[in-house]
């Protein structure tokens, strides 16, 4: 019986620049499906063909160390039942499709690993190793770590470090926190921040810079929703 779910493999012959378009050449020999179904449109999924590197390899492995141990339920059986909570969760995909660390495409482990990261946040799951020396996306995880109010750098229990600074003597009540750039920060490193400019902190940390604070981050932060100057 055919799938209801008709794919067919293709591949890349050019790039319109002009109109953004990709030019793709697939095979499909099933000319009765073609004009039974009156397929017109189609999903194309892109391959990653760069090869997996041993650092991100390496780097799953690790997080996959840190779950387990927090756990005890043992390094084989976690590394499984992770990718099968990644597949389910994230990729929406079913269990038939699970992967293997020694040849997935780099974008899927790169997910992955992200995944791993924000698990690890999530559950609150103590690391022997910075978290953010262990990520592919330094902003995402710096929004994660946002989220579960802890430092991106320590990973110990975070205070609000405003990039964009709000002044001395001003109610952080009174001024529109949305839009501003922010880090999680533990007050060691908060008090520190304060005492070097932006750059300075950036540079010594290995951070892109601060994050622009959404309306998910001021609820979760209880900022103030009032306008400068009202």
């Amino acid at each position: 019986m055919k799938s209801p779910v008709d794919t067919a493999k293709g591949r890349i012959v050019g790039y319109d620049e002009k109109r953004g378009e990709l030019l793709i050449r697939a095979t499909y020999d099933d000319i009765h499906n073609l004009c039974k179904r009156k397929y017109r449109e189609c999903l194309v999924q892109l391959v990653d063909s760069r090869p997996l590197s041993d650092k991100q390899r390496r780097t799953c492995y690790a997080l996959i160390r840190e779950i387990s141990n927090y756990t005890g339920m043992g390094a084989d059986p976690t590394k499984e039942w992770m990718k099968l909570k990644f597949i389910l969760d994230d990729l929406n995909e079913t269990a038939d499709k699970i992967f293997s660390l020694s040849n997935a495409p780099m974008s899927l482990v790169c997910a992955f690993q992200r995944f791993l990261v924000r698990f690890i946040l999530d559950w609150d799951i103590p690391c022997s190793f910075p978290l953010l020396n262990f990520v592919d996306d330094v902003q995402d995880y710096i929004y994660a770590c946002l989220i579960s109010k802890k430092c991106c750098i320590t990973g110990q229990p975070a205070q609000l470090h405003h990039v964009d600074r709000v002044g001395m003597g001003r109610d952080r009540s009174d001024i529109l926190h949305e839009g501003l750039e922010a880090l999680p920060l533990s007050p060691e490193l908060h008090q520190e921040a304060h005492t070097m400019s932006d750059r300075e902190f950036f540079d010594k940390y290995h951070l892109p810079g601060g994050i622009v604070l959404d309306k998910t981050l001021c609820r979760i932060w209880h900022l103030g929703k009032q306008r400068r100057g009202q």
